[in-house]
């Protein structure tokens, strides 16, 4: 597995990789204190190449991060940013993929045969909603020196490792049998983006930043409006008439949601 953690010794082969994993350790820019020398975050080694290009991703002032652990609701909070964004185009979210729309970042980590996203995002234009599930310390380093915006959405932490188990199953990605193996490996940081706690509180200490937004699963479940009220505020759009509002409403519904062709993640 991967650890986020500084190498020991540079080559010229590994040079950039040895970068982006000094910038991990080192924290440049994140606005929060910390040793982040002892960060940890559980990935594959398929991620090497995904840190290499990170390091060098170029971040547009206009860009959105959807940042989330998985399981978290990301799929349902891009889809309300990418519309609040692009004037309500309902019909395009109906006919055109979600990663079409706003790439998964770190998607080619998990499936060596899937789409570059990073080089997608280049074709897009402003402004992009862009969606992970890293950490602070792996995500692009010019994401925190341009203060670019970042929109976290947490979740109960029961519902994650439940949804997240059987996600895993599915996927082929945890090869355990029992919902208590892993919970216990989930605890342990065996998963794939653990440490969940420290995932959630370094976004959540730094949700008084201007560029922050934080919120959770079941405040968009307890009053979805609201939500999207402070999103328009946060994003610099106008306000909903009611219209407006129930039409996104009926569109970010469950039963309008689980229709779509959208990222299990």
């Amino acid at each position: 597995m991967l650890r986020s953690r500084p190498l020991d010794t540079e080559t010229a082969k590994k040079r950039q990789l040895f970068q982006m994993k000094q910038f991990a350790t080192e924290g440049l820019n994140i606005p929060l204190k910390k040793n982040w020398s002892e960060s940890w975050c559980t990935l594959s080694q398929e991620f090497d190449k995904v840190l290499v290009e990170l390091l060098d991703m170029e971040v547009r002032p206009e860009d959105v991060f959807i940042i989330t652990f998985i399981k978290c609701g990301t799929t349902w909070m891009q889809e309300a940013v990418w519309l609040l964004l692009n004037n309500l185009d309902f019909e395009k979210s109906k006919n055109v993929h979600i990663w079409d729309r706003s790439p998964f970042l770190d998607n080619h980590g998990f499936n060596v045969t899937a789409p570059n996203a990073i080089k997608l995002c280049k074709t897009l234009s402003s402004p992009r909603v862009i969606k992970t599930h890293m950490p602070p310390n792996l995500l692009p380093p010019q994401l925190w020196k341009n203060k670019t915006k970042i929109i976290y959405v947490a979740r109960n932490c029961k519902d994650v490792v439940i949804s997240s188990y059987h996600f895993t199953k599915k996927l082929g990605s945890w090869r355990g049998s029992s919902l208590e193996e892993f919970a216990q490996d989930f605890m342990n940081n065996e998963v794939m983006y653990t440490s969940f706690w420290s995932h959630v509180v370094d976004y959540w200490k730094m949700r008084q930043e201007p560029f922050v937004f934080f919120t959770t699963y079941e405040e968009m479940q307890r009053d979805l409006p609201a939500v999207i009220r402070e999103l328009c505020q946060f994003l610099g759009r106008p306000q909903l008439t009611n219209l407006e509002m129930e039409n996104i409403k009926i569109h970010l519904s469950f039963d309008k949601m689980k229709d779509k062709p959208i990222s299990p993640f």
